[in-house]
């Protein structure tokens, strides 16, 4: 039982200490007029995620990015 807990306090202990992080945003749904200020009809794919506008409707998934510590 002492094993288990000491592994497991060290792997939470290493979660803390490597030096990543995730971030992940929200998808995001705009309905009414407001979704067709740009375009009526649309889809843009990039790094940074996926975009949909249909008539009234608009949707944005945003794509998880991950940060090392190396990065300058």
């Amino acid at each position: 039982m002492k094993v288990i807990k000491l592994i497991a306090i060290t792997a939470f202990a290493c979660s803390f200490t490597v030096g990543c992080a995730l971030t992940q945003n929200l998808p995001s749904v705009t309905v009414g007029g407001a979704a067709n200020k740009k375009a009526v009809l649309a889809a843009n794919v990039s790094k940074e995620g996926v975009s949909v506008t249909l008539p009234l409707v608009d949707v944005n998934v945003p794509l998880p990015s991950l940060k090392t510590g190396n990065e300058e």
